[in-house]
């Protein structure tokens, strides 16, 4: 949100540590409130994540992840090949975000006790250039792929224990239908795999519009999951 950062350690695909603090803080200061957590994209694997991270102790009472990438190195290899398709218009918007972001807050990532290369960092031609240049040495990976692979939440998925939907589209074009994890999701009994044929990235406007279709059912599982946390 163009927040500028406080200390010399950025974010990336995979870092939990700010989702933690946060609902630990709700969950502290309203300890009876039933917290639920709704999440698209990249933050969907962030909170996917997360509750697979804390188990058992995850106080949400449930979770929605739309348009879930699962593997983020994948992922970004398949946006990083795409050349004439809407998957390159997602990818060049992605790199110029990190870009941009990292300008804004050059000064304070500077500040670090890490070796940063400013040329290859600005000249970076892909989100796997940029992750290996920046945000892998920021986080003290071994490579980008080490900190992508490490950032999915796929891994973490047998670990849920929070009754979960995750809602994907088959004609999204950065999460593509190769890269669901249909055994995981299947397997555990928390988790449930709602699939649409259409929706593109978390759009899912259609008749809808302005407000977007995903509303439905993100209000129908949640009042369902309510309902059944107060009986």
């Amino acid at each position: 949100g163009g927040s500028k950062l406080t200390t010399p350690l950025p974010f990336h695909c995979g870092f939990t540590n700010d989702y933690k603090e946060v609902v630990d803080d709700l969950h502290k200061r309203l300890p009876k409130c039933p917290l639920f957590g709704l999440s698209f994209s990249l933050g969907a694997n962030i909170m996917t994540k997360y509750v697979g991270e804390e188990g058992e102790n995850c106080p949400l009472v449930a979770a929605i992840a739309v348009g879930n990438p699962y593997d983020m190195y994948k992922v970004i290899k398949h946006l990083d090949s795409q050349r004439l398709s809407p998957s390159k218009i997602y990818d060049m918007a992605i790199l110029n975000f990190l870009k941009t972001a990292f300008k804004a807050n050059q000064s304070t990532i500077m500040s670090a006790p890490v070796e940063f290369n400013i040329r290859k960092i600005a000249q970076s031609s892909s989100i796997m250039e940029f992750t290996e240049e920046m945000t892998r040495k920021a986080f003290a990976y071994k490579s980008a792929k080490h900190l992508l692979d490490d950032s999915s939440c796929g891994p973490h998925l047998d670990n849920i224990r929070i009754p979960t939907m995750f809602l994907n589209s088959l004609d999204d074009p950065i999460c593509i239908k190769s890269l669901i994890p249909f055994e995981k999701l299947v397997s555990n009994p928390y988790l449930v795999l709602a699939l649409t044929v259409h929706g593109g990235h978390i759009g899912y406007m259609g008749n809808s519009w302005p407000t977007s279709w995903v509303e439905l059912p993100v209000s129908q599982f949640f009042a369902a999951m309510l309902k059944h946390y107060h009986k």
